[in-house]
């Protein structure tokens, strides 16, 4: 029934929605650009290649409709990139979301998208965790780029980037921590 109706909201409104999501995609490209010619950086993306969807229904149909907008994202920061003679460079994104970026741990569900790897009291948001990491599998295989790991204006260890870490001595107090 779901895709009954994705499939008719896309005939009615394919033509709309493909230009804003272009639009969405060129502006987002463009951003991502500007800022890694300001910063001198590498673009370091997923490589959505290697993404497989795990659905009961069509695979086909799931998997176009799961991946089409983020593709066209990194199309357009790809374009962008080679305007501005930038490198961009594509990770294998396996595990990146499930390990900690300090330990290499398994993270664990903490709260909705937010993990805790067990070892460290690491706690972060799912989508910071890959990012930290594909950084990380990005400077072990260039270890030109930052000290050990680790970018010249990188967060001090005590601090997280993400925001989401609580106090730990509250969250004990209040039985947060598992």
């Amino acid at each position: 029934m779901f895709i009954k109706c994705v499939r008719k909201a896309i005939k009615r409104h394919g033509e709309r929605i493909k230009n804003i999501s272009w639009d969405y995609a060129h502006k987002i490209g463009d951003l991502i650009a500007e800022l890694a010619l300001k910063y001198q950086s590498v673009i370091v993306l997923e490589d959505l290649n290697e993404l497989r969807e795990n659905n009961k229904k069509n695979k086909k149909f799931n998997k176009k409709l799961g991946l089409w907008f983020y593709r066209r994202i990194q199309f357009c920061i790809e374009y962008e990139a080679r305007e501005r003679d930038l490198e961009v460079v594509k990770i294998n994104p396996r595990g990146a979301s499930s390990k900690c970026p300090r330990c290499s741990g398994k993270l664990f569900e903490y709260r909705r998208r937010v993990l805790r790897c067990r070892k460290r009291g690491f706690i972060c948001d799912k989508d910071v965790a890959a990012t930290l990491n594909l950084y990380r599998k990005y400077i072990s295989k260039h270890p030109r780029f930052g000290v050990s790991g680790v970018a010249p204006n990188a967060p001090k260890p005590d601090e997280n980037p993400s925001g989401m870490q609580e106090n730990r001595d509250e969250a004990m107090k209040t039985n947060q921590i598992i």
